[in-house]
C-alpha cells in the first residue's frame, strides 16, 4: 500500500473529490449486487464438477474475508477474534434457507458502528470549513423545498436537513449489553419508594454502590422515611461483590421503578358504573394546542391532571438513526387536543409522570406495546393505569 494512503492522502484525495468518488464507490456496489443475484443456488454443486470454479470461488471468498475482518477490526465494535468462515455470519438451515452464525449479531453491530462513524465524520467535515467538503446535496443547515403544482404543499429533503439527535443533551449509548438505566430521579404517585427493589444499604462503598451513587439512584434517604419497610425484591442480603459482578456481565439491569405500582393496580371505580357513551367532539370545535416550550408544557399538565381518561399516541422516526426516537406526541383530554414537540422538550418530558403515572387516570393508547418502550426509553414516562384498543 503506498504511503499517501497511510499518511491519510487517501482520505484526503476522497473528501477533494467526493462526488465522484461517491459515485465511484455506488457503481462498484451496483455491479457486486448484481453479479451476485445473477449467482445460482447450485454453486456447490458446479464447484464438484469444475475444479476451476472452485478454485476462483474460493479466491474471491477468502479476499471477501480478508475485507469483512479489516473492517470488523476498524469497527472497535467487538474484541472477539477474526471472521474465520462465512459460516460464522450465516448458515443454511435444514429447510435450504439461511439462517445467523454465532457471530451474526456481533457483524450487525460492527457495521452499524461503522456507518455510525462514517456519518459523524461526514457531519463533522461539513461543519469544518478548512476542509471544504463538497456534496451534491449541500450542507446539512440548507434545507431544500421542491415546488409541486398544488401551492399549498411544500415538500422538504430530509437528506438536507440536520440530524435531531445531534442537539440531544443526553449521552446515546447504543450498545447491546448496556444494563438498563433510570432516567427519572423522582416517582410522582409513588406507593413504594424509588429505591424500592435496588440492593440494601450493605452495599455502600462497594463497586456496585459506587457506580449506582453516580448515576445519582442509589438507595438514598426517601421523604418520611428511608422506605425500609416496603417490601423488597430479592435478598438484601445479597453480596455486593456478587452483585456487581452481575451488573458488569449486564445479568442484572435495574428493576422498573413502577413495577410495583402496576403490578398492584387497581382501576378507578368510575370505569365499573354503566354510563352512556359520550361523542367526541367536533374537529371545529376542539381547542388545539402545539406544545414546545416549559411554560405550554406545565400548562398542559394542569389540565390533564384534571381529566379522568386521556388518549396518548406516538411518532417514532428511525431515518438516519440505529434505534430511533419519538419526535412527536399527541395527547387528548374529552376536551382539548395537544401535539407535544417531543424534540424540543427531550428533557423535560420525564413531567409527563404526573399524568402517566396517575392510577386514576386511564390512558387509552391503540397497540401501545412500541409506545410504551420509546415512553421509557426515551424520556423515562411509565404508564399506570393503560388501557389499549
Amino acid at each position: 500500500m503506498a504511503n499517501d494512503n497511510s499518511s491519510g492522502g487517501g482520505v484526503r484525495q476522497f473528501v477533494d473529490n467526493f462526488d465522484a468518488s461517491i459515485a465511484a464507490a455506488f457503481g462498484a456496489l451496483v455491479k457486486a449486487t448484481k453479479a451476485a443475484g445473477r449467482l445460482g443456488d447450485d454453486l456447490e454443486f458446479h464447484r464438484t464438477l469444475d475444479e476451476s470454479i472452485d478454485q476462483r470461488l474460493t479466491q474471491a471468498s477468502q479476499r471477501t474475508l480478508a475485507m469483512a475482518n479489516q473492517l470488523w477490526m476498524a469497527s472497535r465494535a467487538s474484541t472477539s477474534a477474526a471472521i474465520t468462515a462465512a459460516d460464522d455470519i450465516a448458515m443454511r438451515d435444514s429447510s435450504g434457507g439461511w439462517t445467523g452464525g454465532p457471530q451474526f449479531n456481533a457483524v450487525t453491530d460492527a457495521v452499524d458502528t461503522l456507518l455510525e462513524h462514517i456519518d459523524v465524520g461526514l457531519d463533522a467535515l461539513a461543519k469544518n470549513s478548512a476542509h471544504q467538503l463538497r456534496t451534491s446535496v449541500g450542507t446539512q443547515s440548507a434545507a431544500v423545498v421542491t415546488s409541486v403544482a398544488r401551492s399549498d404543499v411544500r415538500v422538504v429533503h430530509a437528506q438536507n436537513m440536520p440530524r435531531p439527535q445531534l442537539q440531544f443533551r443526553d449521552a446515546i449509548d447504543n450498545s447491546p449489553s448496556t444494563p438498563f438505566v433510570w432516567r427519572i430521579r423522582s416517582k410522582p404517585h409513588a406507593r413504594v419508594p424509588l429505591d424500592y427493589g435496588l440492593p440494601s444499604a450493605k452495599v455502600a462503598g462497594s463497586t456496585l454502590g459506587l457506580h449506582l451513587q453516580t448515576l445519582g439512584i442509589s438507595r438514598p434517604a426517601t421523604p418520611g422515611g428511608s422506605g425500609a419497610g416496603t417490601p423488597r425484591r430479592g435478598s438484601p442480603e445479597l453480596d455486593a461483590a456478587q452483585l456487581a459482578d452481575a451488573l458488569g456481565a449486564a445479568a442484572a439491569a435495574l428493576p422498573h421503578p413502577y413495577e410495583y405500582e402496576i403490578k398492584h393496580y387497581e382501576a378507578p371505580a368510575h370505569l365499573f358504573a354503566e354510563a352512556p357513551a359520550q361523542a367526541p367532539r367536533d374537529w371545529d370545535s376542539t381547542p388545539f394546542a402545539f406544545v414546545d416550550s416549559p411554560a405550554a408544557l406545565t400548562a398542559m399538565l394542569a389540565h390533564l391532571a384534571g381529566a379522568s381518561e386521556i388518549a396518548v399516541d406516538l411518532e417514532h422516526h428511525n431515518f438516519r438513526s440505529f434505534q430511533g426516537f419519538t419526535c412527536l406526541i399527541q395527547v387528548s383530554s374529552r376536551t382539548q387536543d395537544f401535539v407535544i414537540d417531543a424534540l424540543a422538550l427531550r428533557d423535560s418530558l420525564y413531567q409527563l409522570n404526573a399524568v402517566t403515572a396517575d392510577p386514576q387516570i386511564v390512558k387509552v393508547f391503540h397497540g401501545a406495546e412500541s409506545d410504551i418502550v420509546w415512553l421509557q426509553r426515551d424520556f423515562g414516562v411509565y404508564v399506570v393505569g393503560l388501557f389499549d384498543t
